[in-house]
């Protein structure tokens, strides 16, 4: 199938795709100083570099899917938060009037979670209505690519369409149930010493590793406000588009804390402090090694690192658009045993009986949480580790759930066997529509109804009920995290949610 490519950057969502054995037939990108990465790595696209607001859909081929993600800087966290009222958010309707005039079967948006928040409802409300008058069936969902085999946290929301006339389906990709790729997995084998540029025209290529090129500029407040070291042993933290941001090496120890709005290096290890290199992020966004990166200023390399979909991520995706349209392309086995995850068995609460009669948690609460303080992985240590179960919350609990006197939470028929319910600790609700928000204390886990909560219903069937307490507000506004488990669990430990103020403000 052929494929047209908007905002494209360097390509990491083409390169995905191309991977998948679609053909990328064409591609727009106004940057120039992109322009000679994307035609050294794309040789058979034919690449436009026309600013996207001139060209008409007419000098466009025919397709049979757009791809792209549309500037995200207006939506993100660390940009202006402006949305469409930003010249670059606008560009969304650009992508809109390509996708209406050439009508191809199928497009991918690709965006940052910030286009979620509740600020840009009626913007976000504004693009989908216009994709879908455009004439397709619109669905989204948030991903981490660290759930595809990827090293690092970095959680995108993707908009697929698929033409309204057509039967075909689109599934997301379930999560990939092997342990994460790791640091140590990713850059441990590169082992020569960095080029180092802070505002110097970078003259050749590095001979002895491809890009490894280090940006060395100042500190500023905000970078030093948290810690930016993840370890040999953890994924990364998100790869940046801009230099200055980019994380630490993990040859580092983890930065000293001060105050919730300060860290320092560890004092007498300041020269292992380094930005992760050009190429090290390349890795961790899973670019191959031949892929090389053009640029005479080193800000330009991390940038068009930074700003790629991971081509792994894409892979996943496209593979779930050649099952949605196997009428015209076939999954080969190979591709088949990579995308499909370890079965997920469900186990019958009557056989949690069997096992446990009554009583299956019985949780002591080893410390409080002050509501009223920044929660971080250095004031709260010794409850890192405890596991957290994140669930979707029925729509008949919703209201309990918003007012916080939800006493109870009580599954369906079945439950997930991966889930180790000894361990579960704490339990965040999953709203509907807006995500995860609140921190409860599991008191007792035990077999149950639905009957306990809603006593005029007819449902008697024994459930797994969950006795809980609310502990805290963990974050400033919901966060709609995917949920990894039958798009209905997530079983996560607490260090990994406080590490999501990466992307959202914790209180």
């Amino acid at each position: 199938m052929n494929i047209v490519s908007l905002f494209a950057g360097c390509g990491g969502l083409d390169l995905g795709f191309e991977r998948a054995g679609f053909k990328i037939i064409w591609a727009n990108e106004f940057d120039t100083s992109i322009h000679d990465t994307y035609k050294l790595n794309h040789p058979y696209t034919v690449l436009n570099t026309a600013d996207i607001r001139t060209v008409p859909a007419s000098d466009i081929p025919d397709c049979d899917g757009i791809i792209g993600g549309p500037p995200c800087q207006s939506w993100s966290e660390g940009g202006n938060q402006r949305g469409i009222h930003d010249p670059r958010g606008r560009l969304f309707f650009d992508y809109i009037r390509i996708v209406k005039e050439k009508k191809p079967k199928f497009f991918v948006i690709e965006n940052v979670p910030g286009i979620l928040e509740e600020r840009h409802k009626a913007s976000l409300s504004c693009i989908i209505t216009g994709l879908k008058e455009a004439g397709y069936k619109v669905t989204y969902e948030l991903l981490n690519a660290a759930d595809y085999k990827i090293p690092q946290d970095r959680i995108r929301v993707f908009f697929i369409g698929v033409r309204s006339d057509l039967s075909n389906k689109y599934v997301f990709p379930d999560s990939v149930n092997y342990p994460r790729i790791t640091l140590r997995q990713a850059i441990g084998d590169i082992k020569e010493q960095p080029r180092l540029y802070n505002l110097e025209q970078v003259q050749s290529e590095n001979l002895l590793r491809l890009n490894h090129d280090v940006y060395i500029g100042p500190y500023d407040a905000k970078y030093m406000s948290r810690n930016r070291v993840r370890g040999w042993d953890e994924v990364s933290f998100t790869m940046q588009a801009q230099a200055r941001n980019a994380p630490q090496h993990p040859q580092a120890p983890k930065m000293e804390f001060i105050s919730s709005s300060q860290r320092r290096f560890v004092k007498g290890s300041e020269h292992l402090y380094r930005r992760l290199s050009v190429r090290e992020c390349a890795r961790i966004q899973t670019f191959p090694d031949d892929f090389k990166f053009l640029y005479s200023n080193v800000t330009d390399g991390y940038k068009m690192v930074g700003n790629a979909v991971p081509p792994r991520l894409a892979w996943y995706l496209a593979i779930q658009m050649k099952k949605a349209f196997s009428n015209e392309m076939t999954v080969d086995s190979n591709e088949i045993k990579t995308i499909n995850p370890e079965i997920l068995k469900e186990i019958p609460i009557s056989k949690i009986i069997k096992q446990y009669s009554t009583t299956i948690i019985k949780n002591t609460k080893v410390k409080s949480i002050d509501d009223k303080i920044e929660l971080t992985e250095e004031n709260i240590t010794e409850d890192l580790d405890k596991h957290v179960l994140l669930g979707l919350v029925k729509s008949d609990n919703t209201h309990m759930f918003a007012n916080r006197s939800a006493k109870i939470y009580y599954t369906g028929k079945k439950f997930p066997m991966c889930i180790a319910l000894n361990k579960l600790f704490y339990f965040m609700p999953y709203i509907k529509g807006k995500g995860i928000r609140d921190l409860y204390f599991i008191k007792i886990a035990r077999i149950g109804s639905k009957q306990e909560v809603h006593p005029d219903s007819d449902d008697a069937d024994i459930r797994l009920v969950f006795e809980i307490e609310y502990v805290r507000q963990l974050y400033r506004k919901f966060i709609p995290v995917h949920l990894n488990i039958w798009r209905t669990f997530t079983d996560t430990t607490l260090s990994a949610l406080v590490r999501l103020n990466e992307y959202y403000e914790v209180i």
